[in-house]
């Protein structure tokens, strides 16, 4: 199994990360503002508007935030990953290939009935002359 090393991943601008963090907050501050909360409402666009300052005028200050960020995403994908994987296998192409073999249907011809001097398939028609394949790039 191959595991994505962090150190190999370009991340994205502080200032990019910062202002993209601050609009996300500014978002969640009004959409708290809608339940009534004040105080919460409040303490999130104060961050927002103290991460957006950050980000306009010293964005190296997020680099940390930045990399923290992009490692919890990376955890979060190599779990996650597998886990909905795992269920698209199981819940959708396992019981469609068993109610293909049920049916009998042999989609990749893996069934060889008697032995043949070729497995290769006639095309019918016989497709485009093989001259027009010169100058495929």
């Amino acid at each position: 199994m191959a595991i994505m090393q962090f150190g190999k991943i370009e991340l994205p601008s502080n200032r990019r990360f910062g202002l993209f963090m601050a609009s996300v907050l500014a978002v969640l501050a009004v959409y708290l503002s809608t339940t009534g909360n004040s105080t919460e409402t409040t303490m999130v666009a104060v961050l927002a508007a103290l991460l957006s300052s950050i980000a306009l005028v010293k964005p190296d200050l997020l680099s940390p935030l930045n990399r923290a960020w992009m490692a919890l995403g990376l955890a979060l994908g190599m779990i996650v990953s597998p886990i909905v994987l795992a269920i698209l296998f199981f819940i959708v192409l396992t019981p469609m290939a068993l109610l293909l073999r049920i049916l009998g249907r042999d989609e990749l011809r893996l069934r060889r009935s008697t032995p043949r001097e070729s497995y290769w398939r006639l095309r019918e028609p016989a497709g485009p002359p093989p001259s027009s394949f010169r100058r495929q790039f």
